[in-house]
């Protein structure tokens, strides 16, 4: 009778062994239940009816039926243990799938940036100022390529104390500068090192500056020529994750850096054949070329026109002494003056050793004789130092607008020499064609 119940059990305990460790734990119980079923059966037709007569069988048979059960479990259970583990690499596979996914729209975004500003260098590399068209570059570029608002970028200044906007609408209107050596903003400067809001490696003090600052500040980064700091970019918000767009950020930020030195260059490049070496105007033809192009623009538009030359009366006598580099000092100081007082769509020019031409857009003569006497007054205190250049000298301008008619350049320029020699004779500082007088003789160009 013992035999009768062993012999088919222990093939069915260890089938179920097997079958729970390949299906699992919870099939594996459904097994052993199935199996331990089937082991009663075969009682059943092999002993009869009358087997469960005997009291020791049914103990027996119980027992049987767990350890089946219970053989179907465990094995499953180990089955299960060891699927876990290869559930992770799925994971893990997932997790990376999903890294490489974002790298590429990273590159998409880095590539479109290259492209865009390629195009832009292209139309904007022979502006007079493109650097206010470069801010709006950085801007609109940052918002497509990082989801960057609130973009300011900032030159270093001066020397190097300060930081300005690339963008400044009105030279006669001051706007806020920032210091390029207090707070993060400061801090990026000096360091050239980038802040992220919310990025633990960069330590407790430079979170602590960043929250003293009294504006926000998501990302800032420094834009760098070697190992000199020439400006700043700062993002007041960003509307990505930045701790699952660090690359991106660096990218950015590279990129950024490149394109505003490539402008740099290509600005030197342009100023090398423009500008006068000494002044820094224009050249008289580099000049001639770029007013008439803008006097066209001003025709097309109904805009008035004016133009003045500013002449430095006994400047040849600083020369004639043989004082070179005073004189050459004393051109680069009003070169630079007048430079500050005009406005980006403005054209200054050197028309020879001792005078200066300006044309300025969208004012009549009045207006110009205003703006010019403003730029006046400075220039007298400059050139009147009789201590620093060893000669007083005078500085008079004539001014004259284009009125309602539409006169060619060159007649303009002869007009402004003529009230110029005009101011001279009549002791004047300031001469416009609205108090017209008769001159002993035509000025020549």
């Amino acid at each position: 009778m013992i035999m009768t119940l062993l012999l088919p059990w222990f093939p069915i305990i260890l089938g179920v062994g097997v079958g729970g460790r390949l299906l699992g734990r919870s099939r594996g119980f459904t097994l052993g239940l199935i199996c331990a079923l089937f082991w009663v059966c075969l009682i059943q037709a092999s002993c009869g009816v009358t087997v469960w007569s005997q009291p020791w069988i049914i103990p027996v048979v119980l027992a049987g039926v767990t350890a089946i059960v219970a053989m179907g479990g465990w094995a499953g259970q180990d089955s299960s243990e060891q699927a876990e583990p290869e559930a992770e690499p799925q994971n893990q596979q997932s997790r990376q799938d999903a890294a490489v996914e974002v790298e590429d729209q990273g590159c998409d975004r880095i590539s479109v940036l290259l492209n865009e500003f390629e195009e832009w260098l292209e139309a904007h590399r022979d502006d007079n100022n493109p650097w206010p068209e470069f801010d709006e570059f950085i801007r609109s570029a940052l918002g497509v390529c990082c989801e960057a608002t609130h973009v300011r970028p900032y030159a270093l200044a001066g020397d190097g104390d300060e930081l300005k906007p690339l963008w400044e609408p009105d030279p006669f209107t001051e706007v806020r500068r920032l210091s390029a050596r207090k707070g993060i903003i400061g801090h990026v400067a000096t360091s050239g090192r980038c802040y992220v809001a919310g990025d633990p490696t960069q330590g407790e003090l430079v979170a602590r500056l960043a929250d003293e600052w009294e504006d926000p500040i998501a990302w800032c980064f420094a834009v760098c020529e070697g190992p000199r700091k020439i400006g700043v970019v700062v993002v007041a918000q960003l509307n990505m994750a930045p701790e699952r767009n660090r690359s991106l950020l660096r990218a950015a930020e590279k990129v950024i850096g490149r394109c505003w030195l490539s402008l740099r260059e290509a600005s030197r490049c342009r100023a090398a054949a423009l500008d006068d070496p000494v002044s820094g105007a224009f050249t008289r033809a580099a000049f001639f070329g770029l007013a008439e192009r803008s006097l066209r623009e001003s025709y097309a538009q109904g805009e008035p026109v004016a133009l003045a030359i500013v002449a430095l009366e006994k400047l040849r006598e600083i020369n004639d002494s043989g004082r070179w580099e005073v004189a050459d000092d004393l051109v680069r100081q009003v070169g630079a003056v007048l430079r500050r007082k005009l406005r980006v769509d403005d054209h200054l020019g050197r028309f020879d050793g001792s005078r200066f031409v300006i044309l300025i857009r969208r004012v009549d003569s009045g207006l110009a004789s205003l703006i010019v006497t403003q730029i006046m007054s400075q220039l007298k205190t400059l050139c009147g130092n009789l201590d620093r250049w060893g000669v007083a000298v005078t500085v008079r301008c004539g001014v004259v607008g284009s009125g309602t008619a539409e006169p060619d350049l060159r007649v303009l320029v002869s007009k402004g020499l003529m009230q110029c020699r005009r101011a001279r004779l009549e002791g004047l500082e300031v001469a416009s064609d609205l108090g017209e007088s008769k001159i002993p003789s035509e000025a020549v160009l």
